[in-house]
């Protein structure tokens, strides 16, 4: 991949570290994915975005694609399973194009 198309979104849901480890437990199923202790890595055929915490209260989303059509892709997954996961208290998430 040349230099990736990145997309990023801070959703606030608390505690973010649950939704954090639902979302890697959920994906490693059926996916690569790669967890560190700030971080996790989910890849796809068509890119991969990570996840990450920042405080209690954010679960941060990031996407890495080399086409603005896998970017769009990699946000659907990302945002249709998180609101799977949080249907109690549905969450806000908005993306916006980094660089």
């Amino acid at each position: 991949m040349s230099v990736p198309l990145t997309s990023v979104a801070c959703v606030a849901l608390s505690p973010a570290s649950r939704f954090l480890q639902q979302l890697a437990q959920h994906f490693a199923h059926k996916v690569d994915v790669e967890q560190t202790k700030t971080a996790t890595r989910v890849t796809l055929s068509y890119g991969y975005f990570e996840l990450s915490t920042d405080g209690e209260d954010t679960l941060v989303m990031r996407t890495f694609a080399d086409t603005d059509e896998h970017r769009k892709r990699l946000e659907h997954v990302a945002a249709a399973h998180l609101e799977r996961f949080a249907f109690r208290d549905p969450p806000v998430i908005v993306w916006s194009e980094v660089g």
